[in-house]
């Protein structure tokens, strides 16, 4: 049975929808395409303490862990961080970025470690 320009119409749309989706879901560099985690770059210094320390406790760095702590004291020392709602929030695996917020809680461990990860090179700016 032959297609109408309809139909193929119809079908090229969602092929194409289906592609951008697809092309999203990898697109970490934020993590804005992934369940709606914020983007990353946009994290403070006391909630990037609070979650690398949430990654660390969780073994959610891999061999990273060792590094993490690391960044983890350099950020500790810096005024503010210690007291701050941030590294409260962090704490408990809830990242923080602009207006945005997303708990870590509610991801899969893969995109959980993934997040740990950008949050561990975000956080190594700070130093």
């Amino acid at each position: 049975m032959p297609y109408s320009r309809t139909s193929f119409l119809f079908g090229l749309v969602a092929a194409a929808a289906a592609s951008a989706s697809s092309a999203q879901m990898p697109s970490i560099a934020g993590l804005g395409g992934l369940g709606g985690i914020p983007n990353i770059s946009g994290i403070g210094m006391g909630n990037a303490a609070g979650v690398l320390g949430y990654c660390a406790k969780n073994n959610l760095l891999g061999g990273g862990s060792a590094n993490a702590t690391s960044v983890l004291d350099g950020l500790m020392k810096k005024p503010g961080v210690a007291g701050s709602k941030g590294l409260a929030a962090g704490q408990a695996g809830t990242i923080l970025s602009g207006k945005s917020s997303f708990s870590l809680g509610s991801v899969s461990d893969p995109i959980k470690s993934q997040a740990c990860s950008m949050v561990l090179k975000q956080a190594g700016k700070f130093l």
